[in-house]
C-alpha cells in the first residue's frame, strides 16, 4: 500500500499533460498589462525556474517575443510591450472557460490553478485558493480522482484518503463502505491515509495531512499557498520548441563514449556433460493477491484458536499474534499491520469478528498489549474472540 501516490487513481501523465509554452506565458502576462523586459523576467521566469536557467530563459523569451511581434500579437512602444487586437483573442481563448478576464498577473494565476486542476470557478474554491488547506485539497482530490466541482473538508477528505489505503490494500475487495456514523476514528483514518505517502509516514492532524500529501504529489518544497500555486503552475508549462531545438543540437554535438568490444564466450569441450544453459532461471515474482471480507475473516479465525487463551466460551488471542501468524502464513496477500487492523475494525464492525478488550493489565503482557492495540469508536481492542 505504500508508494501509492505512484499509482494513484488521478488522470495519466499524458492526459495532464501541460500545453503551454514560453511564448503562452509572456502574451498572458502582456495581455494583463503592458509590461517592459523586466517586467516579463520578474513574473515569468519563476514558473520556468526548475526547467531551465535565467540566461536560457531570456533567450527563449528573446525569440518568443520576436515571434509574437512578428505574428502581429503584440507591438512594443518606448520599451514597453503591450498586446495588439489579435493577440487579445488569442488570450481570450486561454480564459473563456472563467467568468471574466483577469486584469492583473497576479489575479490570471488563479484561473491558471483552477485550469490545472480542472476545479470549478465557484466562489468558494476562490476562496480555498487562498488558503494553504484548500488548495492542498483541490490537488489531492484531483490527484486522487476525487470531483474538484467542490471543495471537501480536511475531516472529510482524510475519511476519503482512509477508504482509498483500505481499498488499494484489499484489492478493492470492500464491499461495506465507511459512512460518517460508522467510520474510522480520525486517528486510525489518518494512520491508513499516511500509507499513501511514498515513504508511508503518521501525521497529528487532518490538514498537515492533506498539505504534506499535496507538496508531495507537486512538489512544492513548503506547504505555503503561494509555493503550492507555484508547483501547480510547474505542471502547466509545456515544453519548449526552441529549447527542444537547442537540445537536440547539442546531442549531435556531443560525441558518443566508445563501446568496449565484447569478448565472444570460451568454447565449451564436447565432452562436457553440464547443460547448455548454466544460469538458474529468474524467480518468478511474487503476485500479491488481497483477500476478500470473507476469506479474510476465516483466515483470522484459524489463525487465532492455536494461540488462544482462557477457558471455553471466553477464548481470546491477542491481535499481535494473530497478526504474525498471518503475516508468515499468508505473503500472498501483501498485507501492512496498519492495513490489518483497519481491516479488522471493519469486521467488528460488520458482524462478522468480534474484538475484546483487556480486563486487566498484566506487567509480563504489557507489549502484547501495546503491540495488539486497536482504536475504534472511543474503545482500545487488544484481542480476537475465538468462538469454542
Amino acid at each position: 500500500m505504500s508508494a501509492a501516490i505512484e499509482h494513484s487513481d488521478s488522470r495519466s501523465e499524458n492526459e495532464a499533460s501541460p500545453a503551454l509554452t514560453v511564448r503562452d506565458l509572456l502574451l498572458l502576462r502582456i495581455a494583463t498589462g503592458s509590461a517592459t523586459r523586466a517586467d516579463l523576467q520578474r513574473d515569468v521566469a519563476p514558473l520556468l525556474t526548475p526547467r531551465i536557467s535565467g540566461t536560457e530563459f531570456r533567450r527563449s523569451a528573446e525569440l518568443a517575443l520576436s515571434t509574437l511581434a512578428g505574428a502581429q500579437l503584440t507591438s512594443e512602444s518606448k520599451g514597453r510591450r503591450a498586446l495588439r487586437a489579435k493577440g487579445g483573442q488569442l488570450a481570450d481563448a486561454h480564459f473563456e472557460a472563467f467568468r471574466s478576464f483577469p486584469p492583473t498577473w497576479r489575479a490570471a494565476k488563479a484561473p491558471l490553478v483552477l485550469g490545472a486542476l480542472s476545479a470549478s470557478d465557484t466562489p468558494s474554491i476562490r476562496k480555498g485558493l487562498a488558503r494553504p488547506e484548500g488548495l492542498a485539497a483541490l490537488i489531492v482530490q484531483r490527484h486522487f480522482g476525487k470531483t474538484t466541482a467542490r471543495l471537501l473538508s480536511p475531516a472529510d477528505l482524510r475519511s476519503e484518503l482512509a477508504i482509498i489505503a483500505l481499498e488499494r490494500a484489499f484489492g478493492n475487495k470492500i464491499k461495506t463502505g465507511f459512512g460518517k456514523s460508522a467510520g474510522l476514528p480520525a486517528k486510525a483514518g489518518r494512520l491508513l491515509a499516511g500509507q499513501l505517502f511514498r515513504s508511508p509516514r503518521e501525521i497529528s492532524t487532518d490538514g498537515k495531512l492533506i498539505i504534506q500529501l499535496a507538496c508531495e504529489i507537486v512538489a512544492a518544497r513548503e506547504g505555503s499557498a503561494a509555493a503550492l500555486e507555484l508547483a501547480v503552475l510547474h505542471t502547466l508549462i509545456g515544453p519548449k520548441e526552441e529549447n527542444a531545438r537547442a537540445g537536440a543540437s547539442r546531442q549531435q554535438h556531443r560525441a558518443e563514449p566508445q563501446k568496449r568490444p565484447s569478448r565472444a564466450p570460451a568454447p565449451k569441450p564436447a565432452n562436457d556433460r553440464l547443460p547448455l544453459d548454466e544460469t538458474e532461471p529468474p524467480p518468478a515474482p511474487r503476485v500479491v493477491s488481497p483477500p476478500d471480507m470473507p476469506e479474510f475473516c476465516q483466515a483470522v479465525v484459524d489463525a487465532a484458536r492455536p494461540v488462544s487463551e482462557g477457558w471455553p466460551g471466553n477464548r481470546k488471542a491477542f491481535i499481535s499474534l494473530v497478526w504474525k501468524a498471518i503475516r508468515n502464513a499468508r505473503p500472498d496477500w501483501g498485507l501492512s499491520e496498519i492495513a490489518f487492523k483497519g481491516m479488522l475494525a471493519e469486521a467488528h464492525r460488520s458482524g462478522r469478528l468480534e474484538l475484546a478488550t483487556a480486563d486487566l493489565k498484566d506487567g509480563r503482557d504489557l507489549k502484547s498489549l501495546e503491540d495488539s492495540k486497536i482504536l475504534y469508536k472511543n474503545t482500545v481492542w487488544h484481542f480476537v474472540r475465538v468462538q469454542d
